[in-house]
């Protein structure tokens, strides 16, 4: 791990392959903490270490104002490029990921350039991110508790005829974002009756048991939590466009599995010259 400085916001943490082959490009993921976070705590607590040393991925995360979103959106392009400029970054293959703040700080900078990431994904919270307009797709992955907090209200809400129902931020950022890649139209309304928690209903649910322990609680699971994961395809692509995550019982908190979730939806997919997001052959991943 390497730190540095590049501003008054505090250090930036680098986590970087063992061996980096000379010549050989690869990806990065900037990961932001949650509010009052930090940052190297959420790397090691989401397992992004365990994928830096598994897949050869670079993992950036930078100390930020942890209570904004919008306006943190230019340091952390700042550091995206300091990063593609000091360290071998394929610049087609750039992600931003987070817990809590951070998951919405990912939302927000993809919205703010929204040709700059080939993918984000949250854990816990997102925002609308109406301010996106009419761009190219963006696949994207949310992990959610049903048993979830924010710092003020509960993160999940009971809707009028009983059904759950996500907040509604991550309503708000999940019709955007659905829209934005033309799974459904930003004039559907979620139907939370039909399907609980998301309101859209998925092309396919699997159902996993993974082994894995809990930051702040320190609690380990094996094979005793049950995670939903409902897929929604596009047709122009073999890989799920996006991912929603239901994690049964879990509340506010960051599991060591996220990343290895995040990163196996991520990995499949980068954003051309032109642009536009294209799947990565598997044959680079060897």
């Amino acid at each position: 791990m390497e730190a540095y400085t590049l501003d008054q916001h505090g250090p930036v943490y680098a986590y970087l392959p063992e061996e980096m082959e000379e010549g050989k490009r690869y990806p990065l993921v900037i990961a932001l903490n949650c509010t009052t976070g930090d940052p190297q705590g959420e790397v090691t607590g989401n397992g992004w270490d365990a994928v830096v040393r598994e897949d050869d991925v670079i993992v950036v995360a930078p100390t930020y104002n942890d209570y904004a979103t919008w306006s943190e959106t230019g340091y952390i392009k700042s550091v995206i490029d300091d990063a593609v400029s000091r360290y071998p970054v394929e610049p087609g293959r750039i992600y931003a990921t987070g817990f809590s703040n951070g998951g919405a700080l990912s939302g927000a900078l993809a919205a703010t350039y929204p040709d700059l990431l080939a993918g984000i994904s949250a854990m816990g919270w997102m925002i609308p991110l109406g301010k996106m307009g009419n761009h190219s797709r963006l696949p994207f992955l949310l992990i959610q508790g049903t048993d979830e907090f924010t710092r003020w209200e509960r993160t999940l809400r009971q809707t009028s005829s009983g059904s759950m129902a996500v907040m509604e931020d991550e309503e708000g950022a999940l019709s955007d974002l659905f829209a934005r890649n033309g799974l459904f139209s930003g004039e559907q309304i979620p139907d939370y009756n039909q399907t609980p928690y998301w309101g859209y209903p998925a092309d396919e649910v699997l159902v996993e048991y993974p082994d894995y322990r809990d930051i702040f609680s320190h609690a380990v699971h094996c094979g005793d939590v049950k995670w939903e994961i409902s897929r929604y395809y596009h047709p122009d692509y073999s890989q799920p466009l996006a991912e929603l995550i239901l994690v049964e019982g879990a509340d506010h908190i960051p599991h060591s599995c996220n990343a290895r979730y995040a990163w196996d939806f991520l990995r499949h997919f980068a954003r051309a010259e032109d642009g536009t997001i294209v799947e990565v052959d598997a044959d680079r991943e060897e």
